[in-house]
């Protein structure tokens, strides 16, 4: 008898081989399929914690309004909010600047926050602000607005203070499946106030 395969076995060897590649193919696809969903939740959730930072950081800056008796320039919305505000400095040795920030969320669905310098006598027109895009797919923002607790959340806010606390929900465009939780802070520098 001569030594070797045949025709038979070696077919069933390459079914088998073949089985066990395609096996092994699918398994690695699935494996890279997760690492990529993985690094996309990732990146998206290190988005919105850079967003919460940033409006935590401004929204604790804002001001309560000068010691003269002036209110603060504030204009709560239940989809945007206008304010008075430091911007953060990048070094110690920049003079900080007071800010009119405006929070909102344009027709594209990017939440964006505008500023212009603050002037208390603007004596020509304001120039256009600068803008920054926080976020996409941001269908829209809700801002509520607490001072006491018989009052509740409140969708707008009109008074000569600052509210006690600032909520800011985030909804996201359905088909991003992205969800945040509410951001809800506390304007530091009312604390300040006489």
């Amino acid at each position: 008898k001569q030594a070797g395969f045949t025709l038979l076995e070696t077919v069933v060897a390459v079914a088998v081989l073949g089985l066990r590649m395609t096996g092994l193919v699918k398994g690695v696809q699935l494996g890279v399929r997760a690492w990529q969903a993985q690094t996309r939740a990732l990146a998206e959730r290190a988005d919105i914690e850079a967003v919460d930072n940033m409006l935590r950081t401004l929204i604790e800056r804002m001001d309560p309004g000068g010691v003269s008796g002036r209110p603060p320039v504030f204009k709560g919305a239940s989809h945007s909010l206008l304010f008075t505000t430091t911007l953060p400095n990048v070094s110690d040795a920049l003079v900080r600047r007071e800010v009119e920030a405006t929070l909102a969320v344009d027709d594209t669905h990017r939440l964006q926050l505008a500023w212009l310098p603050h002037q208390r006598n603007r004596l020509k027109s304001a120039p256009s602000p600068a803008r920054i895009t926080l976020l996409g797919d941001v269908d829209r923002v809700e801002i509520g607005y607490w001072h006491e607790p018989k009052d509740g959340w409140q969708s707008a806010w009109a008074g000569p203070m600052l509210p006690k606390l600032i909520r800011i929900r985030l909804v996201f465009v359905h088909a991003s499946g992205q969800h945040a939780p509410d951001i809800v802070m506390m304007p530091m520098r009312d604390r300040w106030r006489p």
